[in-house]
């Protein structure tokens, strides 16, 4: 299958959302436009700097309540990962007005659910709640924006929680670790290959002062996007986004650029690694390439449909020929997003059948890869793969939640989501079998892939 990446990070309450290896076929998908899927949005700028984006979508009356800070782990230092993660979880624990533990528990009684996730580029909190509830929601999210209570206790209890989290998603499991240390192998000094959520000797050090510091720092209105999809009348929300949060000063400070000005990821290298408690052979290999944000964001159109024709599914060249006729392989998928504020990895993964070597199976991989850019590939195949791509965006457009999740972190990156929602379908149609080949040269040479391999 293709693997979907839309850098969902460390999500609160134990429920993780790997950044490496989900998320992202929704990337420009659906979004509040009439021109493409019929849905009404509008914005609003509050004079504190707070940005607001409305969607209609009245299918069901609940309504998606999103609140997202421009900050996740690549705002943190050396020492000092984590950070990010951890004031997430201490925001569900208590306010001035809200009691510890409270706060979920009022949106449970109210008929919704609440939770939260943590990025590199980003910290996203949500409520899904009936319509007529939107004035809770905005009221809790504005009561922990500005009267959040850091208690030491509290931050004790927390940080035990985390340490446990990690230990049992990373620690003690051979493939999270080498998922772990591959990711930070690949993207060397760069901030993203910092864990989000933090190493551990830096865990065990978060001290109350630095968690106050972050929320002063980075948890202002100017630093935030507010995004309400659903079943929501416009006039009324914009009322309570003014009642709640039009008060609220601005950081006044300076946002300044969150990635160092070069990003260049180095190729033609290997991580290799044995861990006899490991089940199987990990295999993988992963290329830099473009963003929305960064590089040639032209290209990605390309490499999104190269993605699916190499390892979208079962129809697509890894599955056919490796997986059923060459039997080397158990899966075989790709992996590309385009949501990160930085450097993108395009990526695939597969698992050797029992008894094939790991270099047997790399070197069919690189085959395929090759492949695309020798010949061109068929009207058919392209055509399918054009229509299984748009078609995702479609099915998409039914989830809230999904439709928030995407306006949101595009918007939270300084994207205009309207214009590339809208040019999405236009530019996978324009997309040629030799555009197809060009991309796969420019960005999926040897010389500059990095391979991962973990054996028992």
């Amino acid at each position: 299958m293709k693997m979907i990446n839309f850098q969902l990070g460390w999500n609160l309450r134990s429920r993780f959302v790997d950044p490496f290896t989900v998320f992202f076929a929704l990337v420009l998908t659906l979004a509040g436009i009439r021109g493409a899927y019929g849905l009404e949005s509008e914005d609003l700028v509050l004079d504190n700097g707070l940005r607001v984006i409305l969607v209609r979508e009245p299918k069901a009356p609940v309504v998606m309540t999103q609140v997202w800070y421009r900050v996740g782990a690549v705002d943190e230092v050396d020492g000092k990962t984590g950070l990010a993660h951890m004031l997430e979880h201490m925001m569900f624990q208590g306010t001035r007005e809200v009691a510890p533990g409270k706060y979920s528990r009022v949106i449970a009684q109210n008929g919704g659910e609440d939770n939260a996730s943590t990025g590199w580029d980003y910290t996203n909190y949500w409520s899904k709640l009936p319509s007529a509830q939107l004035d809770l929601a905005l009221r809790l999210e504005a009561d922990r924006m500005r009267n959040l209570v850091l208690d030491a206790k509290k931050l004790e209890s927390e940080n035990l929680v985390v340490r446990e989290e990690r230990r049992m998603r990373t620690d003690s499991n051979p493939q999270g670790r080498f998922s772990e240390r591959f990711r930070s192998f690949f993207f060397q000094d760069h901030p993203y290959g910092r864990p989000i959520i933090g190493w551990m000797k830096d865990i065990e050090g978060h001290t109350l002062k630095d968690l106050e510091s972050w929320y002063r720092q980075y948890y202002s209105p100017d630093n935030a996007v507010i995004v309400i999809v659903g079943d929501v009348d416009f006039v009324q929300a914009k009322t309570l986004v003014r009642t709640y949060f039009g008060a609220f000063k601005p950081s006044g400070r300076e946002w300044k650029a969150r990635l160092p000005q070069s990003q260049e990821v180095i190729g033609n290298r290997r991580l290799v690694e044995s861990d006899p408690a490991a089940r199987a052979p990990v295999f993988s290999i992963s290329w830099p390439a473009p963003s929305y944000t960064f590089g040639n964001f032209e290209d990605i159109y390309a490499l999104d449909l190269l993605a699916t024709v190499l390892g979208g599914g079962g129809s697509s060249r890894l599955y056919r020929h490796i997986v059923v006729e060459q039997q080397k392989a158990v899966s075989a998928q790709t992996q590309y997003g385009g949501s990160s504020l930085g450097v993108e990895t395009f990526d695939v993964f597969a698992d050797p059948r029992d008894g094939l070597s790991v270099a047997v199976l790399e070197q069919a991989v690189f085959e395929e890869v090759g492949a695309l850019m020798e010949t061109l590939v068929s009207d058919e195949e392209l055509q399918r793969a054009k229509n299984g791509v748009l078609a995702e965006r479609i099915y998409a457009r039914d989830s809230i939640d999904h439709l928030a999740v995407m306006i949101g972190q595009m918007s939270v990156n300084g994207l205009d989501w309207r214009r590339l929602v809208d040019d999405y379908p236009k530019k996978i149609q324009e997309v040629t079998a030799q555009r197809i080949r060009e991309v796969a040269m420019r960005y999926l040479s040897r010389d500059k892939a990095v391979v991962g391999i973990l054996t028992p």
